[in-house]
Order: C-alpha cells, then sequence, then structure tokens
C-alpha cells in the first residue's frame, strides 16, 4: 500500500483545504490523514441532505451538535476531524467554517475539533477562506502522480532508491527510462495507474479514461452560470487535448465559432476545475519575474495520459518511444509541465520565457524561480544541448530535458559580459525524459 507524498507535508497545527481536480485523490490523501484522529467525520457537501445542515439557522456550536447528530458520530474536541468533502459547493459550509475557525466561537482549543476542507473546484468564497495573508485554512494542492509516486505504485523498491539517488546511477538508466516513458503514456491518475500495476493492460484502461472525464464533466454545472456557457465549456474541454503543451488564441479555439471573450471566460471556468492551466509567459530574466498576459499563453493539461488517450495517440507512443516523433513534443512539454507542477506549490510557477521582440521566436519552455534564481528548463530531442542565455546572472544552472538524459551544469562565478553566454550540459545524467 502506498501514500501520497503530500501526506507529509499535512499537519494539525492549522486547519488546511486540499485542492485539486476531480480524481486525482483528495478523499484517499484524507482518510490517510484521518489515521491521525480517534474519530473521523465526512460530511458529503455534494449531497443536499449535507448541505442542508449549514442552510438552517442555528450557532456554530448548534450546526457542530447537527453534525455529531445526523452522522451518528460522537464529537471529542480536538481528536476528531471533520472533513468538509466539496466545500466549495456549499458557500454556507465555507462561511460557517470560517467563523469556526477564527475564533469566534466558544471553548479553548482543546475543545474544538479539527476542520479540513477538500473541494475539485475553487470558488470566491473558497479563495477567501484560504487567503495567505487573511484566511482561516492553509492550502495544499494535490496533482495526479508525480514520477516518484508513480514508481511508489508500481512497487519497484530498486527502481525507486536509484531514482532518489542525484545522480542517478548510469546502470539505472535505461529501466527508468522505460519507466518515465510509460509514466508519459498512461499519465498519473491514481486509478489508471494503480489499475495498470495489477493487470499491466492497457485496454483495460478504456472504461476508467472515460469515467474520469465523466467526473469532470459533473463540475461543470458549479463553475458556470448557465446552461449555454456550460455547453460551451464541454465543447471546450473536449478540444483540449490537442492543443496540450501549445500557446493558443482564445479568437475560434478548437474551430469554434465563438470569439476571444466567451472563449476566455470559459477557460476562466475550466481552470476552477483545476483541469488546465494557463500559463502566460514572461520576458525578464531575472526575478521576479511578471506574466505577459498581453501575449498568448501555453495551455498545460491536468494529465498527459487523458492528452493522449483522448487525442487517439497512445498506441503510436507505445510503439514510438520518441515523445518528440508525436504531435511535434508537446507530450515531451506536458509531461515535464506535469511533473514540475507535482512537485512545487501550486502558486510558484512556472512560467514560460520569450524574447520580448516582435520578430523573435526565441523561447524557454520552462523558467522556475529557485533560491534567488531563474532556472531555465530546455524540452528538447536529441542529446546534448547548448543552451544559451541573453543577460547574466551571479549563478547560472542549464537544465535541459532532452532523449538522451537530463544534464546540469552550474557556474558559480559572476559573469560580467552582458553578452550572450553559453552553457554546455555535460554528463551525468540527472533524470530521464525520452
Amino acid at each position: 500500500m502506498y501514500q501520497r507524498l503530500l501526506i507529509n507535508k499535512l499537519s494539525r497545527n492549522k486547519p488546511f483545504c486540499i485542492l485539486g481536480a476531480r480524481a486525482v485523490g483528495k478523499t484517499t490523501l484524507i482518510r490517510d490523514f484521518a489515521d491521525k484522529f480517534s474519530n473521523y467525520i465526512r460530511v458529503d457537501l455534494e449531497t443536499a441532505a449535507d448541505r442542508e445542515i449549514f442552510t438552517q439557522e442555528g450557532s456554530h456550536e448548534e450546526i457542530l451538535r447537527a453534525i455529531s447528530f445526523l452522522k451518528g458520530k460522537e464529537i471529542r474536541g480536538n481528536g476528531t476531524l471533520i472533513v468538509l468533502d466539496e466545500l466549495g459547493q456549499c458557500p454556507e459550509a465555507i462561511r460557517w467554517a470560517g467563523g469556526q475557525l477564527s475564533g469566534r466561537t466558544t471553548g479553548g482549543r482543546e475543545d474544538r475539533p479539527f476542520i479540513a476542507g477538500v473541494s475539485s473546484i475553487m470558488t470566491k468564497e473558497l479563495r477567501v477562506l484560504t487567503d495567505p495573508e487573511s484566511g482561516s485554512m492553509g492550502v495544499q494542492y494535490l496533482h495526479p502522480f508525480s514520477f516518484e509516486e508513480f514508481l511508489l505504485v508500481m512497487d519497484d523498491t530498486a527502481a525507486l532508491e536509484a531514482f532518489r539517488e542525484v545522480p542517478v546511477p548510469y546502470y539505472a538508466y535505461e529501466k527508468l527510462l522505460n519507466y518515465f516513458h510509460l509514466y508519459s503514456l498512461i499519465g498519473g491518475m491514481p486509478e489508471i495507474t494503480s489499475e495498470y500495476a495489477a493487470n499491466h493492460n492497457l485496454s483495460g484502461l478504456k472504461k476508467i479514461y472515460g469515467h474520469i472525464e465523466e467526473r469532470f464533466i459533473q463540475s461543470l454545472p458549479h463553475v458556470t452560470p448557465g446552461i449555454r456557457s456550460r455547453n460551451l465549456a464541454l465543447e471546450v474541454l473536449q478540444n483540449t487535448y490537442p492543443y496540450a503543451a501549445t500557446r493558443i488564441s482564445f479568437n475560434r479555439f478548437g474551430n469554434l465559432e465563438k470569439g476571444s471573450r466567451e472563449i476566455s471566460q470559459v477557460f476562466k471556468a475550466l481552470e476552477q476545475t483545476f483541469f488546465i492551466r494557463l500559463i502566460y509567459p514572461v520576458t525578464s530574466t531575472t526575478l521576479p519575474t511578471l506574466p505577459d498576459i498581453s501575449k498568448f499563453p501555453r495551455l498545460q493539461l491536468l494529465d498527459t495520459g487523458l492528452v493522449n488517450y483522448f487525442s487517439g495517440i497512445q498506441k503510436p507512443l507505445f510503439q514510438s518511444h520518441d515523445m518528440n516523433a508525436i504531435f511535434e513534443g508537446q507530450i515531451a512539454r506536458q509531461v515535464v509541465g506535469q511533473e514540475i507542477l507535482a512537485t512545487m506549490h501550486e502558486t510558484e510557477g512556472p512560467d514560460f520565457w520569450v524574447r520580448n521582440k516582435a520578430q523573435s521566436s526565441a523561447m524557454v519552455d520552462f523558467v522556475i524561480p529557485f533560491d534567488g534564481m531563474l532556472i531555465p528548463v530546455l524540452v528538447r530531442s536529441g542529446g546534448s544541448r547548448e543552451v544559451t542565455f541573453v543577460a547574466p546572472v551571479h549563478r547560472r544552472i542549464a537544465t535541459s530535458f532532452c532523449g538522451e538524459a537530463l544534464r546540469r551544469q552550474t557556474r558559480h562565478s559572476a559573469i560580467p559580459d552582458p553578452q550572450k553566454q553559453k552553457i554546455l550540459s555535460p554528463e551525468p545524467p540527472l533524470f530521464p525524459c525520452r
């Protein structure tokens, strides 16, 4: 049995809300966290009966008593975990949680149950509750499995230990590369990965992919104002897969006869479901980076396995063993972006860089802020690459995902010359991407 790595970041010190798309494993994660408590009460806010608890007139304490009575479980102070599942669907529950956690109730902290939220949509009310500066709840984002978690599910201890070594041992590289190709092929959705680990059968995944998309569709009524916008959101969602990891224009997206305004509103709604992420380019080579929303964004989808399946390219990708040969490298950029997001906090990026000149096509696939630096990441086919930088910084790290290996070199000395500097990416390999 495996546990999500995010479990190590969940603490009883501060209430939190786990945010993430449907089917990424939020409920399983919170059940694992519940083992730290003497009892656990789940309030399912997708059901009218549980939402009604919070729509009735009553004090914070009366609502607590109602939860205890209707769920048939005793509340034992801070030994009890109350999980408000799909919290984003009930504004009244959000307001109650805010009041319960802000100290406006009687009794000390030891007398109050621990309250955690789970939501597959982001709303204005939930954004206030989880605001880093003024909110009563912390926030944790759950993504599909990272590659490390994928290896955990595959139950290959030797491969996992080799992956955790830096650099990766030479004798483990080929095996890890094969695993990464499989990860890129089927993706990191927990139900998909667990099914494949049990049966090693691609054809058995078809129904699960369809079921997962149906669950995404269930979220649309909660982020769209009416039937017309809901139907448009469904059309856009089902047209996103071929555009994964590419820059898009809102106007007539997917050959839909709709203008920029309507389509951009739909994409904002889909972002609220965590199914997509619009990444706007930055033009600065120094921190802080400011995304330029006047430029075309790049579309990052939730999971590469969904992209492959619904684009109809799983079979050719399985036979090719070269992600850059399919969709002109889109799948490679998609899976690298997915891996980066799975190991970062949601608000930290990544961005991508473009030169701020009209005639220039220069682009860096990802730029990641780290320890006062801006780390460029290139996703390319082939072997070692030259990486050209356009401005000097105190320390440079060039990172390249390529068909042979990931290679890294750091220059610690200051570079006074503002002219272009070239960094070669030498041995040894640190991470596979093919």
